[in-house]
């Protein structure tokens, strides 16, 4: 079942442990009902991880309940896209806010870019 692999992709990279009840299966079910694809909501939970994982305000927010919410969920598809435009800004930018301090750790931040929305032009 699709819902239950992305459920456990969110707890595999954010180390939590969401079960998989209604409110949480629904709301991957409702997307996935919308036309959103497999892949892109685990691009989604990929981003969503970079930017907030390694924040302590932003980190309690991986979460299905703010993830798989229908009106959040078209913004960070649209966020998306925009990376896929710009990949090289996004990957200085994801690079600061996970404190990327040396040459060779911006190269790995580039790596994360490329693995998820392909190589920069």
């Amino acid at each position: 079942m699709e819902e239950t692999e992305i459920l456990n992709f969110l707890n595999e990279v954010t180390g939590s442990k969401f079960r998989e009840i209604k409110s949480n299966i629904s709301k991957i079910s409702a997307l996935l009902k919308q036309n959103f694809t497999k892949e892109q909501i685990i691009e989604v939970i990929q981003l969503k991880v970079i930017q907030w994982k390694n924040n302590p305000k932003m980190a309690m927010y991986l979460r299905p309940s703010t993830l798989f919410l229908e009106r959040n969920f078209e913004n960070y598809i649209n966020e998306i896209e925009r990376i896929k435009q710009n990949p090289q800004l996004y990957a200085k930018y994801f690079a600061e806010i996970n404190n990327v301090k040396t040459e060779q750790s911006t190269s790995g931040a580039f790596d994360k870019i490329d693995a998820m929305f392909g190589k920069r032009g």
